[in-house]
This record gives C-alpha cells, sequence and structure tokens, in this order.
C-alpha cells in the first residue's frame, strides 16, 4: 500500500521510482484511531510523518488554557512532523483528526532525497511555505467572528476536497477553534440562506462567493 499511495502522490511523482521505493521500504506505516497522538511538542523529531489516509490536527500547547489546533493536514499536505527536516524536536503535538494511516519515515531519508533531487527540495519547499501562510492566516482570524472562521475552514478545505467535504460538524468546530453547538447554529442560518447543505458526515458548498463574502466582509 505505501508504494502505490506514494506513487499517486504529485509530490513523490516527481522522484524515480527507485527513490520512491527507498521511501516505501525504510519506512513503516502505523495506523491510528481518532484521538490517538502521532507525536508530542518536545519530542525527539526523528521521522517524518507521511498522511496516507485520514486527517491529522497539530496542536500547540496554550499558556494558560487547553491546546489549540493550529493546523489540520489531510493527504493533500503530505508530510507531518517537518520539524525533522533539522536536528531538534517536535514544534507541536499530531493527534489523528479521524482514523489515520501514516508512513513514518527516518529524517535521514527524506534528508538524503532533498540533497539528490533539487526539483524535488524546491516542491517540499514550496509546501512548507504554503503551510506557513495557511498556519498564519489562520492566526490572524482566530479571534474573528465564528461565521468568518467557518468560512475559512470551507473554503481550505474545498482546496482539497472539492465542493463536497467529508467533515462531521464536530470536526468542523475543532478546526475553526470554537464550540460544538456555536457551530451548529452558524451552519444552520448558512443552510438557510442556501449556502451550505450537510448530511451525515459531509458538508456541501453550494455558493462559496457567499462564504468568501463572509470572510472578506464579515456579513453572514
Amino acid at each position: 500500500m505505501p508504494l502505490t499511495r506514494l506513487a499517486h502522490m504529485p509530490l513523490f511523482r516527481m522522484l524515480p521510482e527507485a527513490a520512491v521505493q527507498e521511501v516505501a521500504s525504510r519506512g513503516a506505516v502505523w495506523r491510528f484511531r481518532k484521538g490517538e497522538v502521532i507525536f508530542r511538542e518536545g519530542q525527539p523529531a526523528e521521522a517524518v510523518w507521511i498522511v496516507l489516509r485520514g486527517w491529522v490536527a497539530l496542536r500547540k500547547c496554550a499558556p494558560h488554557g487547553d491546546p489549540v489546533t493550529i493546523f489540520t493536514m489531510t493527504p493533500k499536505e503530505v508530510f507531518c512532523g517537518i520539524s525533522a527536516f533539522e536536528p531538534g524536536n517536535y514544534s507541536a503535538t499530531a493527534v489523528a483528526a479521524t482514523d489515520a494511516h501514516l508512513l513514518g519515515v527516518p529524517r535521514e531519508v527524506i534528508d538524503s532525497l532533498l540533497t539528490r533531487y533539487p526539483a524535488f527540495a524546491k516542491a517540499v519547499l514550496l509546501t512548507c511555505c504554503q503551510r506557513i501562510r495557511h498556519m498564519a492566516e489562520s492566526i490572524s482570524i482566530a479571534q474573528a467572528p465564528v461565521a468568518e472562521r467557518l468560512a475559512y475552514t470551507l473554503l481550505r478545505l474545498r482546496d482539497s476536497f472539492g465542493r463536497t467535504i467529508p467533515v462531521t460538524h464536530q470536526e468542523l468546530a475543532g478546526m475553526a477553534g470554537t464550540r460544538w453547538e456555536t457551530s451548529i447554529r452558524t451552519l444552520a442560518v448558512m443552510r438557510r440562506k442556501g449556502w451550505v447543505a450537510s448530511a451525515r458526515g459531509r458538508i456541501t458548498l453550494l455558493a462559496p462567493r457567499k462564504l468568501q463574502a463572509v470572510l472578506h466582509n464579515g456579513a453572514a
């Protein structure tokens, strides 16, 4: 399974087949149930994790409060634990946001690929830059009204999944950093206006331009 999954990921398609096989053979597949910790903030960053299936939440400990979700990864984001790109410790805690399969690859394997294949290294750099941008955007709206946070989260997930997003109300609330009850009420307003539709375990965006307007104008 790891080799097949890797071969279909755009980031790994630019590598020779032998290099992809090396990653698959040197790594180990780990299966995590929803809520299980993959690695903890402060632990030695000895492996880079590749998301094969499911979602992963990266969380930071707040000084005087509950852990804050700073990023939610899908297989599109590929790498989890990029702290391992350099010697040191993980800078956040990774928790399985859903049941998830990850490939844990020793740091030195990825480091060797970055050195041997410049195009791969550039693509990884771009991936890291995009993640930093998403995290900065998430931080910038962390204190915004719930409607804006939900609109931002739904639009970002659309980039990964298209108009129908496989997410529960509770998962969406966690990603947006809001209470489940508040998220439900806000989504109910969006449904009544015909902007979204929801069924068990999925939300469909019917009017993404309206969500963009909420994000930019703050009006729901």
